[in-house]
């Protein structure tokens, strides 16, 4: 399977959305609006309202396929951008959404994929800034696509240390630059309450918004189908961390910076993940994105071909697992 992904043919990208639509369909059985409407922004819950009916199931599904599908193609393309790998180029938006089919069951889909999108191009933004002499607009729309993100998902803005980050490690610390993306962190949101007083004239969505921030209702259900799966990815995403760190100082600086940025952001999500995991499950997807970076650069690697292709394979195999019944009557 390895080998397709050799291909410079970027007709290889056709398999994502197939990919996303087979994840997502056989994760569907319990799909309701009454379930995806709880604890949801107020942008968010305007648009899904919007399709609320008797084909609600299937165009929530077909959205889901299309924004997972261009958000793995906009993340596989920002890898190239970057030129982190220099073959199995099509590889990284692959991996990305088989990470994804992990957790699928456990989250909103459509909201974490409209938010993700927003996501992905303010690490574009903030990668590109690197070597540039001014990069005052970079960080602004970076801050801005921030924003626009959390109005799907509102606990994105946590990342916002990322952009500090960012600026640490493409850059030299600079005050305006810190500035102008907190002014594009504030300007959607002065923009959303202004208009939302001015047509209701009250602000009582700032309570909403606290019942985001401090709600507990995620749930992750242990059994066999889920840590099988997690023990393999664990053990391949280490081995390919020590091939990194092997070839690291073999490795250009520009991409050096890179494998330090996308560490610190996974450090951040992990962070995240264990200490607000009973608010919001949503953080694992963060820490699998980063986490296709090292799986990645390591399967795009010439060596030992044979042994790669075989940790691939398990890795399908793990997805599958994750997603069938095989062994639910066995619950930790």
């Amino acid at each position: 399977m390895l080998k397709l992904f050799s291909s410079k043919n970027p007709l290889i990208v056709v398999l994502y959305p197939i990919i996303a639509f087979i994840l997502i369909y056989i994760n569907s059985d319990n799909l309701n609006y009454i379930s995806l409407i709880q604890n949801k922004p107020y942008l968010y819950l305007k648009l899904i309202s919007r399709f609320n009916g008797t084909y609600f199931n299937a165009i929530y599904i077909s959205l889901s396929v299309t924004i997972l599908s261009i958000n793995s193609i906009f993340f596989n393309r920002l890898i190239q951008k970057l030129k982190i790998v220099k073959s199995f180029q099509n590889l990284h938006g692959f991996i990305f959404l088989l990470l994804f089919g992990f957790y699928i069951k456990f989250i909103d889909v459509l909201q974490l994929s409209l938010s993700l999108f927003f996501f992905i191009i303010t690490i574009f933004l903030l990668v590109q800034s690197l070597r540039k002499g001014l990069a005052v607009f970079d960080f602004f729309t970076g801050g801005l696509f921030l924003s626009v993100a959390s109005f799907f998902w509102f606990q994105i803005l946590y990342f916002y240390p990322i952009i500090i980050i960012g600026l640490l490690i493409f850059r030299t610390v600079n005050f305006r630059e810190i500035t102008t993306s907190l002014i594009g962190i504030f300007i959607p949101y002065l923009f959303f309450f202004s208009i939302y007083f001015f047509i209701f004239s009250d602000f009582g969505i700032i309570f909403d918004i606290h019942t985001l921030i401090f709600h507990k209702n995620a749930f992750l259900h242990i059994n066999l189908n889920s840590v099988i799966p997690n023990i393999i990815l664990i053990i391949i995403t280490l081995i390919s961390t020590v091939y990194i760190a092997n070839n690291y100082r073999r490795t250009e600086s520009d991409i050096q910076d890179y494998y330090i940025f996308f560490f610190l952001l996974f450090l951040l999500s992990l962070v995240y993940l264990i200490f607000l995991y009973k608010n919001d499950l949503n953080f694992i997807i963060i820490t699998l994105m980063t986490t296709t970076i090292p799986l990645g650069v390591f399967f795009a690697g010439k060596s030992n071909p044979i042994f790669k292709e075989v940790l691939f394979d398990i890795l399908l195999l793990a997805v599958i697992i994750s997603q069938t019944s095989f062994f639910y009557k066995i619950i930790i």
